[in-house]
């Protein structure tokens, strides 16, 4: 008997009829039968860690006495009171079973939620991985034929495996640990640490106290508009070692410029440099989860956890998306070969697009085909099936079309622009800049109406015929007085781009540099906290905590912000900074990559996680 293990019942059922069977006709009580093959499932993870009172029933006493509670690892599991009656049939099919086959989602978490029960069970029999991205037949069949050696995946194992361990001993011993010794103080509330969720609280209590701290100034630009070869130029006086300048290398003294300005007037004004540049801009990259959530968000209001969810659906109901949690950009050589038939069903799923498809070659050149850098995933793009009588909402329509459009985009020519930059010298060696944008080219932004607007040209007259050496005058100049903004709130699509990228966060400068190597082939990643299939729950969870964190619409800013209340901010005031920061937790994220890669041991991991528990409980 070979027995299949799926992750979810939907994948269960494409696994089925990939295998010649009826789901309708052939459906058991939590199982599928064919022949000799049986495909069951999961529902999501059917096992927890044990809680270390579990293991010891004094531990369910707060007492620092108690503490710090040593990491259980390797850990022991426990049934999910929910779902018993199924992870019995599982359990079963494994104990009958010859072989096994390990159907969970292509990424750590969906490796660990099989592994954890063939574990659990203490299985010896040989187990093949199967790895589905698309719940279509045809992919279905390809993967069927395909399978690896399930060993081969440990690491992935390994890498969630230790990082549920890590998180769950890191939350008991602080959560209890500062909790008890803030009651000494008077303080009565739980102080709940997670070591992602902390430290989101701590990013939007700095970005919280930086925006209602910040003190007003004002900083100045001076215009001035030359006579040069009958053209009218205007540039921008750039800053230099004689005018005080701000840490952002803006010109804050309004007396210089007020000097500067009625010095230059009437004065001669000459090209000193000209260039002329072709800028060409490649279509944008597929998406991964993070980046098409932040565009949701950005461009719908849509909260992560809502795409994601749309996704999901567009994935595993429709079957028109790919698997929705990759945390990659790149295809392989075999989607550009599948193109045509990706091309064909965007163009029947989306009739607006059908336009913009009819003359495309499916040919292309893109650096996103490149199947070197694809690991467990590849980007999120549509599948080959199309949506013909499938009724989908607008939502579901609008993110499938988004996707399609930057799939759609990668057979399309680069957009071109013309950029002049002029350099006209006056006064004292003082340099005024003119520039000059023209678009030559639109290419793939015909996909993209209204997202790539160019800023106006301050200059209407062409700019290309100006030569270096051309004098004028300058006929007149003018000076803006601008006010410094303080950093804006984070709404959803900032913070998730600010878990992406948490080394900027950090002040370390060493601490930085390790974070950023770590996502260093990583593309729009730098120093990341949390994954792909984590970072919408952790923002969901975030606003849920009420008492530390308000998230309402604010005047000036299109989706709700998120701000520390007074208890949030009494809350980070009372933890070390590298817990309500996102120093520990991305070093741990580079030591979990480190595992997944096979580079580090799950257990060395537990004890620097020890270490590091024992001297903040002291």
């Amino acid at each position: 008997m070979r027995v299949f293990i799926a992750e979810k019942p939907s994948l269960a059922t494409a696994i089925f009829k990939g295998l010649g069977g009826n789901p309708t006709t052939d459906k058991k009580a939590g199982y599928y039968e064919k022949g000799s093959d049986i495909v069951t499932w999961c529902f999501g993870h059917l096992l927890s860690l044990k809680d270390p009172e579990d293991y010891d029933s004094n531990l369910k006493r707060w007492t620092l006495d108690s503490l710090p509670i040593q990491t259980r690892f390797p850990p022991q599991y426990k049934p999910r009171s929910d779902s018993k009656k199924q992870l019995d049939t599982v359990m079963g099919f494994i104990k009958k079973a010859d072989s096994i086959v390990h159907a969970g989602d292509p990424d750590p978490e969906g490796c660990l939620l099989i592994d954890e029960i063939l574990d659990h069970v203490g299985n010896k029999k040989p187990v093949q991985r199967l790895l589905i991205a698309d719940l279509n037949d045809k992919p279905v069949k390809a993967a069927l034929a395909n399978m690896q050696p399930n060993e081969k995946f440990r690491p992935q194992t390994n890498k969630a495996l230790a990082r549920s361990v890590a998180d769950q001993s890191f939350g008991y011993n602080l959560t209890r640990s500062y909790t008890l010794k803030a009651r000494e103080k008077g303080f009565d509330n739980v102080l709940n640490i997670g070591r992602v969720i902390s430290s989101l609280v701590g990013m939007v209590n700095q970005r919280t106290l930086a925006n209602q701290n910040h003190e007003k100034s004002h900083y100045y630009e001076l215009y001035g508009t030359f006579d040069i070869e009958g053209l009218k130029v205007k540039g921008k006086l750039q800053p230099h070692d004689e005018i005080e300048l701000d840490d952002k290398n803006r010109m804050i003294d309004r007396f210089q410029l007020e000097v500067i300005k009625d010095a230059d007037k009437g004065e001669k004004g000459t090209v000193e440099k000209r260039e002329v540049k072709e800028e060409k801009r490649q279509p944008p990259m597929p998406f991964n989860l993070s980046k098409l959530q932040i565009t949701a968000s950005k461009k719908w209001g849509y909260k992560p956890k809502e795409t994601l969810d749309i996704v999901q659906k567009l994935y595993e109901t429709h079957q028109l998306l790919t698997y929705p949690r990759s945390d990659n950009q790149y295809l392989s050589e075999a989607h550009l070969e599948n193109a045509a038939n990706i091309l064909g069903a965007i163009q029947k799923t989306s009739p607006n697009l059908a336009a913009s498809i009819q003359f495309v070659e499916p040919t292309s050149t893109h650096k996103a085909f490149d199947g070197s850098k694809i690991e467990a995933h590849h980007a999120i793009i549509p599948t080959e099936k199309d949506g013909v009588g499938i009724a989908l909402s607008d939502k579901e329509r609008n993110i499938y079309e988004l996707v399609s459009k930057h799939f759609v985009s990668l057979f399309y020519p680069e957009s071109v622009r013309e950029k002049v930059t002029v350099d006209i010298g006056c006064c004292l060696g003082r340099i005024y800049r003119a520039t000059q944008t023209t678009r030559l080219t639109l290419g793939w932004e015909t996909l993209f109406k209204g997202d790539n607007e160019d800023k106006p040209n301050d200059n209407t007259d062409d700019l290309k015929p100006l030569q270096q050496g051309d004098a004028g005058v300058c006929e007149s100049l003018e000076m803006l007085t601008k006010e410094t903004q303080p950093p804006k709130y984070f709404d959803d699509a900032s913070l998730l781009k600010a878990m992406t990228e948490a080394a900027k966060f950090v002040q370390d400068p060493a601490l930085r540099k390790q974070l950023e190597a770590k996502d260093k082939n990583t593309k729009g990643e730098n120093g990341s906290i949390g994954t792909e299939a984590t970072r919408s729950g952790h923002i969901e969870k975030l606003g849920n905590l009420k008492h530390l964190i308000s998230v309402q619409k604010e005047k000036g800013y299109k989706n709700p912000v998120y701000k520390t209340t007074e208890s949030g901010q009494e809350f980070c005031a009372l933890l070390p900074p590298e817990i309500i920061m996102p120093d520990i937790s991305a070093i741990w994220e580079g030591d979990l990559d480190k595992i997944g890669k096979g580079q580090y041991s799950v257990a060395e991991f537990v004890k620097t996680v020890d270490t590091y528990i024992h001297e903040r409980v002291n």
